[in-house]
């Protein structure tokens, strides 16, 4: 089966294609305008193509697009390649222009935006991998080939904006969506505006999905419109580094967001739970922070986002953490009361599987691991147990990161 969604995209071509400026002290518009296209006349052009809202204040270090048919990496956080023809990956940079054949990988942990000349963004959340199709002066199109993709497209007729997927291609007429290919599940989400779905079979079906609504496209539930959950409730929490929901009956899972900006283009951390709880990691910066909230239902479809600003505090008064020891081990500590059962898990992955290291009846507040043969990122997690009826807790009571160097 393979789906179609059409998006429609305008946008400037007047500057030369590849072009870009990382604003400095001191630049203008106006100054811009003169020293790329030779006349200060054509300032709005690169404040069109750039969704710049007031020409006299520029936001030091924004990447500016001056060519109309080309994508740029504008936000990066963390670790991401690209895979151009026949050379081998290379690290990408905040700047870098995307050309066709292209291909971007991010790693876990990290988060990148795209721009492109209209003003619209695509975001790539962690373990994601895109593949750049097409980018000319009338056609964007980009092939997901694993993990996930939210576009903000600006409500402009003319070019068309495509995303491909194994089962589909996805698309919108100006508008703010998901399409998601990870974990055996195949979706797109409507978060604004409308999504038109083509179906194309021996006896195809249409689908027009509207506000708050989503679809599977692969399986037997494919081409169906449903219903999304609505926006988790926030709640307070007296604990320092947790971040609470309210319980959804219809939800599976929940997805926690961490952003600089309101839009959640320039992400720095996200989880996955199957309770309404997340424990922040240690390595989060101390400082204030956009959030944003999802729920998922029982076909793993993403609901509609609650965001909100939340203070992270430093590592050190959210009372858990890790201390390198110097001899290859490290200890693990966090707030545990007196006489309180733990069970302890280790592991390479936030989805902890496989473990590595686990302690299913431990008391205390801390623990000591290692020494480790293998360089890289580790994931912990420790759990209470109940004193009577020996079940464990329904979230994690405290959890976090650690990074063994390479020797």
């Amino acid at each position: 089966m393979l789906l179609f969604l059409l998006i429609a995209l305008a946008g400037s071509a007047s500057a030369q294609q590849g072009q870009t400026h990382v604003v400095r002290p001191g630049d203008t518009l106006w100054d811009l305008s003169r020293q790329y296209k030779h006349s200060p006349l054509h300032w709005q052009e690169i404040q069109k193509d750039n969704a710049v809202r007031t020409p006299e204040r520029l936001k030091l270090g924004q990447v500016l697009l001056l060519g109309g048919a080309v994508a740029i990496v504008s936000e990066l956080a963390g670790s991401a390649w690209i895979k151009r023809g026949n050379t081998p990956q290379r690290p990408l940079a905040r700047g870098a222009g995307v050309q066709p054949g292209d291909v971007l990988v991010t790693e876990q942990d990290a988060f990148l935006s795209m721009t492109l000349a209209d003003g619209s963004h695509v975001v790539m959340p962690s373990s994601s991998a895109l593949k750049v199709l097409a980018i000319n002066g009338q056609l964007v199109r980009f092939e997901l080939l694993n993990g996930r993709l939210e576009s903000h497209v600006e409500k402009q007729n003319g070019k068309h904006f495509e995303i491909r997927t194994k089962s589909a291609e996805l698309g919108v007429r100006g508008t703010y969506f998901r399409v998601r290919d990870e974990d055996n599940v195949v979706a797109v989400e409507v978060i604004e505006g409308k999504v038109a779905v083509g179906e194309v079979a021996a006896d195809p079906r249409n689908l027009l999905l509207g506000v708050a609504r989503g679809s599977l496209l692969a399986g037997s539930d494919a081409m169906q419109s449903c219903q999304l959950l609505p926006a988790p409730e926030r709640l307070e929490s007296a604990i320092d580094g947790d971040i609470l929901a309210a319980p959804m009956a219809e939800a599976s899972g929940y997805r926690l967001q961490l952003a600089r900006d309101d839009r959640f283009l320039q992400l720095i951390h996200e989880q996955i739970s199957s309770q309404p709880r997340f424990i922040l990691p240690d390595t989060l910066a101390p400082g204030f922070f956009h959030l944003r909230l999802t729920a998922l239902d029982q076909r793993k479809l993403e609901g509609l986002p609650s965001d909100s600003t939340v203070y992270v505090a430093a590592s050190a008064s959210r009372r858990s953490g890790v201390e390198n020891l110097g001899d290859g081990r490290y200890k693990v500590r966090w707030p545990g009361r007196s006489g309180q059962k733990y069970r302890f898990e280790l592991a390479r992955t936030t989805e902890f599987s496989p473990l590595l290291a686990e302690d299913s009846a431990f008391y205390g507040n801390g623990v000591t691991v290692g020494p480790f043969a293998v360089p890289g990122k580790y994931y912990w997690r420790s759990v209470e147990i109940d004193s009577n009826t020996g079940d464990l807790a329904a979230a994690p009571s405290f959890s976090g990161s650690f990074e063994v160097p390479a020797p």
